[in-house]
This record gives structure tokens, sequence and C-alpha cells, in this order.
């Protein structure tokens, strides 16, 4: 697997503890485990049906192209645009998804590592958006499968999704 290139981020780290607990946010998908991500990382979640590729964000009078991730099969209708604060305001992206998405406070220690089966990896692969899909074989866009209660999740590997739909080295 290629190195990816990491960017200083001091603002927003992967788990953010306050009094041993995180506040996150179960983003649906489909065809793959939900995501679980820090909702420190979500900038804003907006309704958005038709299914798009780039969205125009405008955020203090500023206006940003975000290239979009889809967690949905082509053939699912959309509901909803999910903007994610990136390592920089160039790798900022949006997730286009449907259902509703959750927010919780959990304990540090009620949130469990495990290990996807491969049928559970082959459904992620599966669930690719094609832009990733035909990368590169050996990637890996999971960076942590996740256990909080009986409820298996994703911590995507926003570092190098994003890089990839940037297309940095």
């Amino acid at each position: 697997m290629k190195n990816v290139k990491k960017h200083q981020f001091e603002a927003v780290s992967l788990l953010t503890p306050e009094n041993g607990t995180l506040e996150v946010s179960i983003i649906p998908t489909l065809g793959q485990p939900n995501w679980v991500l820090p909702t420190c990382l979500i900038l804003q979640t907006l309704p958005q049906t038709a299914r798009i590729d780039t969205y125009t964000w405008v955020h203090d009078d500023v206006r940003q192209d975000l290239l979009v991730y889809h967690l949905i099969p082509q053939e699912v209708e959309a509901q909803f645009l999910v903007i994610l604060e990136g390592n920089s305001d160039k790798h900022r992206l949006a997730l286009q998804t449907t259902g509703e998405i959750t927010t919780l406070r959990v304990k540090i220690s009620d949130v469990k590592d495990c290990e996807l089966d491969e049928e559970e990896r082959a459904n992620i692969k599966n669930a690719l958006p094609k832009i990733l899909a035909n990368k590169h074989d050996d990637e890996d866009y999971v960076y942590q499968a996740v256990k909080i209660g009986d409820e298996l999740l994703v911590v995507p590997n926003l570092d190098l999704i994003s890089h990839q739909l940037f297309g940095d080295e």
C-alpha cells in the first residue's frame, strides 16, 4: 500500500475525549456497515435528493466545490449531504446518503475494536464508488471496524479516501 502523505491536523482528531466520552455520529450506508465519525468532523448536513458528484458549498460567503462520496448505490434515492472537515480546506468532502444520521455520546470503553470477516470486507469493496474501486485493489478504506453495543460500524480512512478522490500523491 502506498503511503499517504499526512497533514498537520491539530484542530480535529479522530477521538476527542471529554470526561471519558465521545460524541459520534452514525452515518447510514447501504451494502456495508454504517460509518461512525466524531461529530465534530461534520460541518453541515443538508437535504439533497439529486445524485451529484460535486457540490458547491457556501460558508462564510466563500464558495467551495466539494467532491461527493456516495454511501448508497446509484439506484437508491439520496436524502442528505454530509459535509465533512478535512485535513485542509482542499480536502473537505461531502457524503451522500439516505436515512437518519444518529448522534450518540458514548463512553470510550464502550467502543470496541473488532475485525471484519471476508464477506463484510467484500461487501465494503463492492460498495465503493467507482472512482475508488478502480484505484488500487490493495487499498483499505476502513480505518477500523468497531462495535458500539451490538452494532458493527466502520471508522473510514478519511485521509486515504480524500487523497484518492483528490488525486494526491
